[in-house]
Order: C-alpha cells, then structure tokens, then sequence
C-alpha cells in the first residue's frame, strides 16, 4: 500500500466516466479529500472514480483476470513479445510488475471506497433535509463502495494468501475498515478468517444500503443487487460455505430474471453465446461486467492484445478441456493473426482492442448451485444446474436443446470432477482457473506442459518486494518459494 499512500492521501481518485451508465461525472484532480465531498454528484464521482481503478489493466482489467489462465496453464506467454511469459513458466519474482499492479490497484479500489463512504456519511449528517431522491443516490453509491472494496479484497486473496481451506489463521490482508490509507501509516496483516469476515460484513453492508436505496434496476456495469449476491455466493464457496453459496447464487439468478440456470433453459442459445463475445451490450449471460469504450485508449493494455499480436496462446493442457463437439471451442480460434487464443476477447469491429470484462455471469452462479448440491450427496439437482452449462457441448444435448442428463456422471466424486472441469470449459479466457485449482486443491499442468504435477494450493505469491523494502509493511510470506512449481 505504501505506493498509494503519496498518491491518494490527499487525491481524489480520478473520477472518468464509465461508458454506458447512469452517473454523468466531473472531473475532478487534486481535491483534497476534506473538500471533496460537498454535494451529492461528488459521492458519485467517488464511486465512479473508484469503478475506473477496479477496471484500469493492472488489476481486473488485465492482470488480475489474466493471470488465472497463463499462472494455471491453460494459456502460455510468448518469448518474443514476452508478456505474460515470465507468468506462463513461474519465473516469480517479488519485483514483479504484474503482482505489484494487482496489489497496488487492488488497494487504490479499497482507498477509493473508503473515501468515498466516509465523504457520503458525512455529507448526509452535514444535510439532515436532503431529499429523498438524492437520499437514494447516496445510499446506492455507499451500497456499491462496500461491494466493491469486498471484491478488491476477495481478488487480492486469491494471490496472496493461502486458500482458506489451509485454515482461518494464515495470514490475510491489511484491513482498511473506516480510515483511508494515510502516510506513513505502518500495515498490519489481519488473519485469512478475519479477512473474509471483513468482505461478508462489506457485501451485507451493500446489501442493506441497496434496500435502503431502493433500486430495484438491474445496471450490469455496475455492482446491483444481483451483482452483490453473485459475489457473495463466490465468496461463501471459497470459504466451504455450501449453503449460503448457493442461496446467493440463486438469489442472484432469480434477481437476473433472464431464465433459471437449469439444464432446460436456453438463454441464451448457443448462436448468441458465441456471438455475444464481440459487442459491448449486456448480454443474457451478464450479472456484472466492466464496460469498456473506443474512448478508452486501451491499446497495448488490452486483453485482447495480450492474446493477439503478444501471441498469447491456450495451451494444449487448456484444450484438452474440450471435446470436438462442444460449441465452446469456437471460441478459441485467430485473434489478430494469432491462434490458438481466446477469441472471447476479439473486440468489435471497429475497436479490436475493446471488449467487455464479464465478472459475473449466470453460467458461474448455475455451477455453484451444482456444485454445492452434489456436496450434499443431491445428485439429480446437481445434474440439473450443470446441464445448462454442459448442453453447450452436443454429446450433452437432448433434441430439444437442453441437457440430456441421462449422459451425465451419477457418481458424487465422479460428478464433482466433471463440474471442475466444465468450470475450466466454461471460463477458460475469464481467469477462473487458478482460483479454483487453488480452492479445489487439484493438480495442474503448468510451464507450457513441463510440470504436470503443481499443486497451487501450496503456492502464495510474495507481497511486492517494493511494499515490504519501504518498511511500512515487514509481513512478508516466508517460505513462498517452497510452493513453486519444477519440471517434471
């Protein structure tokens, strides 16, 4: 955090404008923050401000989503543009440039909420008579800076702490509760338990204050009420905590009300599922998603440059995933005169390099459901939900267009691994893998097929040395090199 200590301790996060929603913003540079908060749009410049850091590259933009696939081994860098390929082969260091941005970007985003909630609550106590319109506006705002400062936390976790299934008492994070980050302010490490505890308070949180607010729409740039359900289900899976898992995850189907995410629903079809993948619409399949524009410039930033002309590729680990029959292999194909790539960030026509970033979706909240009832020995409901994603495949397919459940694994463990990997087919390109390998402790093929025994589960990656050599965090993760992965 020190990093952003001179940065935003008396800056206001920028507050640029996210394409395709309903807060118009001002500019707003070098505001100190006592002065920042004095009328109802700079609560939702705040929280635009902190929407742009949650999206910019270093973190969900690019890093933090990319890393999943080429850490995982489901897609290798290149030695020739040489990005990501020191990723793809675990050449790991604690100076390196990707972990620093996640870190960095990753507590701007909490930063920026906390700022942005504590300019809120002040100015509805300096305002006692404000109406209730802009009332509902703040309380939306501060509904979103808890949902987005859990997120930041939860994406962190998955780098550099342990799996909570290692246990509540590993190490967590620094918590940023109810003061910004200040200079020169030394950090302490809360527990991984503690942590997780702080995000479930954040999502209850956005969740009163969105009742509160009385926003029934659905803005899928933007974390909603079906948003904030889906991250907590992700949340409570991570945690082994099966069943409020999924009663937020049917919480957030129900609250999307495009379909049941049961193998007889067929939204959308598999035309439109492979056709969604090139425009900046919402599509049926979206909870939650960080709009993206021309106007954004991303250029050399983009994802989809990181699979196109810096000749990321999936791996032949990642396609053996796939059968010949499933409609999802369409998708991993020429970007920009490279292939095999993920071609779910192939841009639009005009803009190759802009593409939508979904981070939630209803096929995720349809496998959590799975998953948590085949835990429960519920075989039958757990076919049920994995069929609507498995349908896409054609050996699964019944006449009609769902799911012939029939074909399906009956086995529990059997079952389980099957739902493992159609999450893998599902999300290969998003950067689930190596969150869930992680949480599943499963064993992996990584560095380009030369490691097939690595186990990520036993990995943390180091704080950024740049963090720790300041001296206002010493909490390193010790030993964090034991856990690489070494060629077979």
């Amino acid at each position: 955090m020190k990093k952003i200590l001179y940065k935003l301790s008396i800056v206001l996060s920028l507050a640029l404008a996210v394409s395709s929603c309903d807060f118009d913003t001002e500019l707003q540079q070098n505001v100190d923050t006592a002065d920042a908060f004095n009328k109802v749009q700079d609560v939702t410049n705040g929280t635009t401000g902190a929407y742009q850091t949650l999206a910019y590259y270093p973190f969900l933009g690019n890093y933090a989503i990319a890393f999943g696939d080429f850490a995982g081994g489901l897609a290798n860098g290149s030695a020739s543009s040489g990005h990501f390929y020191s990723v793809s082969y675990w050449s790991v260091s604690d100076t390196d440039e990707e972990m620093e941005g996640i870190w960095l970007y990753g507590f701007k985003v909490v930063d920026a909420a906390v700022r942005t909630i504590n300019g809120a609550d002040a100015l509805l106590a300096a305002n006692p008579d404000m109406s209730d319109d802009d009332k509902a506006t703040i309380y939306y705002n501060v509904s979103q800076c808890y949902a987005l400062r859990a997120l930041a936390y939860f994406t962190m976790t998955q780098y550099f702490c342990y799996p909570y299934s290692k246990g509540a008492d590993q190490k967590g994070l620094p918590i940023v509760k109810d003061q910004p980050v200040e200079a020169f302010q030394n950090a302490t490490r809360a527990s991984l338990g503690d942590t997780y505890s702080f995000m479930l308070d954040d999502i209850k949180k956005a969740l009163e204050y969105n009742e509160e607010a009385g926003s029934p729409s659905l803005q899928y740039f933007f974390l909603n009420k079906a948003a904030i359900y889906a991250l907590k289900a992700r949340v409570c899976l991570y945690m082994g905590n099966y069943a409020d898992a999924e009663a937020a995850a049917k919480k957030a189907i129900e609250l999307k009300g495009k379909g049941n995410a049961t193998y007889t629903d067929l939204t959308p079809n598999n035309e439109t599922y492979l056709t969604m993948w090139a425009s900046l619409n919402p599509s049926d399949e979206d909870i939650f998603t960080l709009s993206k524009t021309t106007d954004d410039n991303l250029s050399a930033n983009a994802l989809n440059t990181l699979w196109g002309s810096y000749y990321g590729k999936v791996s032949t680990y990642g396609q053996s995933f796939f059968s010949d029959t499933d409609v999802r292999t369409q998708l991993i194909g020429e970007v920009n005169g490279n292939s095999p790539a993920s071609m779910k960030w192939q841009g639009i026509e005009s803009s190759q390099a802009t593409s939508n970033i979904p981070i939630f979706r209803k096929s995720e909240m349809a496998l959590i459901i799975a998953e948590c009832e085949a835990r429960n020995g519920n075989i039958s409901e757990a076919q049920k939900y994995v069929g609507y994603t498995a349908k896409r495949d054609s050996q699964y397919a019944a006449e009609d267009g769902s799911c012939d459940l029939s074909k399906l694994p009956t086995d529990k463990d059997a079952l389980l691994e099957f739902i493992w990997k159609e999450n893998t087919r599902e999300f290969l390109g998003e950067g689930h893998f190596y969150s869930e390998a992680r949480r599943l402790d499963k064993t992996v093929t990584v560095m380009a097929g030369t490691c097939t025994t690595f186990r990520p589960a036993n990995f943390v990656f180091p704080i950024p040395a740049a963090e720790i050599n300041a001296g206002f965090m010493k909490d390193q993760n010790t030993g964090w090199e034991d856990g690489l992965p070494e060629r077979d």
